[in-house]
């Protein structure tokens, strides 16, 4: 981590509007009232990179337009940003800097992507979450299995580097939804996929559902049997587990998530989002109204900052290296090869690596291992 910590920075745009609020979503966004608010977002976006910016020097790694859902955006905001992408960041740019753009199928369409490509952007993120309309209905996604296959189509028409996202094990969820999701990789050139076991946050609408009795998550070992054959199945695709929750073809992996997990600093705009500069990170106010008001008075839109302590800093260590296929410096054995030996025979450790670093059965477990880990400190 220590030697990457300068080598330039990675941009993070977050854009909270969405057509509907999905009930399983923690991140900050909503459904827009206010037509004046989109344009008015993007303007301020643009202004907090002109106050941030002198905290990042060097040049843009990666950029990456999130939410929210950016392909929604009002043309008024998308225009603003895409002229601000190709006047005020590609002077910025490294040679071959991987540019970003999330997008849900339902709103995939010519005149909502071709912009933002004719900017820049060489990279698409698709939400398809779910090729079963059961399990669509369930997350309450507006998309439907036709609407993922044209916007697949329309964003491997555009760019070379096309991303999808599912969420596995929700209860609805049969093994032949499952696997006409995986067969889109047989379908369409796409490059890199993330999988996520769908999880039960607090303060969403799911949370209350689950408190409330109102059904129940999968039981875990099932829940590991999915995320295990999905793992296997993806290796006979020719797709590399680089991280807990991320499958990419040989050198298709996400530059800029690999920014986040390497400890490299990163530049969050936008309401609710993250910044980190070694050894400092700081957050945004998470309300797009009262974030505005402070960019638009030239005043930071920060709620908070921290100064990560040495105990801080290698617990983030810590849980970043096992987290992905990188794994841990060898130190990390130093004293605890006992330890290791065992969660090698059980299983969670990969024994032929130099490195600690975790199997996909490990990944399941994660945390229990990291709490273990950080207890002998």
């Amino acid at each position: 981590m220590t030697a990457s910590r300068d080598e330039g920075c990675a941009i993070y745009v977050h854009i909270p509007f969405c057509d509907r609020r999905c009930p399983y979503c923690h991140f900050y966004c909503f459904v827009n009232r206010d037509p004046g608010l989109p344009r008015r977002c993007a303007q301020a976006l643009v202004r907090e990179w002109e106050l941030q910016s002198p905290r990042h020097p060097g040049p843009v790694r990666s950029v990456y337009f999130g939410g929210g859902t950016p392909s929604a955006l009002a043309p008024e905001g998308r225009e603003l940003l895409c002229a601000w992408l190709v006047e005020e960041l590609r002077p910025r740019l490294a040679p071959g800097a991987e540019i970003t753009l999330e997008l849900n199928p339902e709103s995939a369409w010519p005149e909502t992507l071709e912009p933002w490509v004719a900017a820049g952007v060489n990279r698409l993120s698709v939400g398809v979450q779910s090729m079963d309309p059961e399990v669509l209905r369930f997350l309450g996604r507006l998309n439907t299995p036709a609407s993922n296959h044209r916007a697949l189509e329309l964003a491997c028409s555009l760019v070379d580097n096309v991303s999808f996202d599912l969420i596995l094990a929700t209860p609805p969820e049969r093994s032949g939804g499952r696997e006409a999701s995986i067969a889109l990789l047989d379908q369409y050139p796409l490059s890199h996929l993330s999988a996520y076991l769908l999880e039960v946050h607090a303060g969403t609408r799911f949370g209350r559902d689950v408190a409330a009795g109102r059904w129940e998550t999968r039981a875990d070992e099932e829940q590991a049997e999915i995320y295990l054959q999905l793992v296997a199945g993806l290796a006979e695709r020719g797709f590399e587990h680089y991280e807990v929750s991320n499958f990419a073809r040989p050198g298709r992996e996400s530059r800029h998530n690999q920014a986040y997990w390497s400890g490299r600093s990163y530049c969050g705009l936008g309401a609710s989002a993250h910044s980190y500069r070694f050894p400092q990170r700081w957050w945004n106010l998470a309300d797009a109204q009262a974030w505005c008001l402070r960019i638009e008075a030239g005043e930071p839109g920060i709620e908070q900052r921290e100064e990560l302590e040495d105990s801080a800093i290698r617990d983030e260590e810590l849980l970043l290296g096992l987290r992905t296929r990188e794994g841990l410096e060898p130190a990390w054995r130093q004293g605890r090869e006992a330890l290791w030996s065992q969660w090698e025979a059980a299983g969670l450790v990969d024994p032929h690596s130099e490195r600690p670093r975790l199997t996909p059965r490990g990944w399941l477990v994660m945390d229990q291992i990291v709490e273990r880990l950080s207890r002998d400190f």
